[in-house]
């Protein structure tokens, strides 16, 4: 059944349009984010478009309407997506409901492709635009999802330049439009001004450590890294190390590898700060993720290292479409980046590869110098072109 609020919503979207309706889907802030600047391009295209959907804060600002709680998709993990199936499920059915009644000119799923997929699938289907934001790592791993994708969306927009080639395979109509991230990193990172923030005044050697956001990969990783630092600290007794800690879980876990492992060595913990620590660092210590594409957007050299659970690692080397985890190696497709996976992420390993960044300047420099590339490369106007390709496909501008 659908509440008052959104039966008044649709009698007033079955009226006489005066502009366009956008429905949008977005599952967490990340989400958010790209949903409301996309928002705000369309809006000045647009000033009488109305926005509905699923949207976080940053999208209700906007006068977007949201029918249900972002926080409700915002699920991680086997176990609890598990745990709230049935109620995923009824949310789905419910929002595709509603939205083949309210009939909108065009949706935009933005990311979380489990959920989102199977809502434009049935959209398009009944001849609603479809349009997926951020594509999914097709290039990493399963590329046969391309032949559902296709039957789900008149359009995908993605993050990376290598992607299009993918969809092209398929026939799928695909825009590349840019990372945000690159939008949000300075051209030239100003190191002395973030150490003076962390309180690192006057340091000369600094390794920023990023363990993962997660706590699984942080359970692993965390005694790893600290040992690996004790290397590196016996051989340069200045170096500084600096971990950012993204909760107080993390932040207790990582303690305890430093109170067994990091005795002697000069290590500081922080309260979130990623991005200043990776401003302030000389080079960093990363697991595999975001955070890869991070350093390289802060032009940092970085070595990356990483166990999965063998099971996940398994299934990763059979189904990879890549030789690669880091993204700063899949956008320069070749290992500008020395990755240590599953058995050769060993502290002694990790401690002479990162020995080795700190004295090779021709290394540093290939590795900076690429970084600057993939920068600007992804540094786009990205709502523009996303924006530019939906009112295409969805032939907004004839409506």
């Amino acid at each position: 059944m659908l509440d008052k609020k959104k039966q008044t919503e649709l009698k007033s979207s079955q009226g006489k349009r005066v502009g366009p309706v956008i429905a949008m889907v977005a599952g967490e802030a990340s989400g958010d984010t790209l949903g409301a600047d996309l928002i705000k391009t369309l809006q000045a295209r647009y000033p009488n478009a109305r926005f509905v959907g699923i949207g976080g804060p940053k999208m209700k600002a906007l006068g977007f309407n949201s029918w249900f709680a972002m926080e409700k998709l915002s699920v991680m993990g086997l176990f609890e997506v598990l745990k709230h199936l049935p109620e995923l499920l009824k949310l789905r059915r419910n929002l595709i409901k509603i939205l083949l009644a309210f009939k909108p000119d065009v949706f935009i799923g933005i990311d979380a492709p489990d959920f989102n997929f199977k809502v434009e699938s049935v959209l398009k289907s009944k001849g609603i635009t479809t349009v997926h934001y951020v594509g999914p790592s097709v290039w990493a791993w399963r590329e046969s999802r391309l032949k559902k994708i296709k039957q789900s969306v008149d359009g995908v927009l993605v993050l990376f330049p290598f992607e299009p080639k993918y969809y092209h395979r398929y026939d799928i109509p695909v825009k590349f439009v840019g990372h945000p991230l690159a939008n949000q990193f300075p051209e030239t990172p100003n190191t002395q001004q973030a150490r003076q923030d962390l309180g690192l005044n006057g340091l000369d050697f600094v390794t920023a450590i990023l363990p993962g956001s997660r706590m699984s990969e942080i359970d692993k990783m965390a005694d790893i890294y600290i040992q690996a630092a004790k290397l590196v600290s016996d051989i340069y007794p200045l170096m500084n190390f600096v971990i950012p800690c993204v909760h107080e879980r993390a932040r207790i876990r990582i303690q305890q590898s430093v109170t067994q492992f990091g005795q002697g060595v000069k290590i500081h913990l922080y309260d979130g700060l990623s991005r200043t620590v990776l401003e302030a660092c000389d080079q960093a210590l990363v697991t595999s993720g975001t955070a890869t594409l991070e350093s390289a957007l802060m032009k940092k050299p970085l070595v990356l290292a990483i166990k999965l659970h063998p099971v996940s690692y398994w299934i990763m080397k059979h189904l990879a479409t890549t030789e690669w985890f880091g993204l700063p190696n899949i956008l320069a497709d070749k290992p500008l980046v020395t990755e240590l996976i599953q058995d050769q992420a060993t502290p002694q390993r990790i401690a002479v590869q990162l020995g080795r960044l700190i004295v090779d300047t021709k290394l540093r420099e290939r590795q900076v110098l690429a970084f600057n590339e993939q920068y600007h490369a992804l540094k786009q106007n990205a709502s523009e072109l996303a924006a530019d390709a939906i009112a295409d496909w969805a032939k907004l501008d004839g409506r």
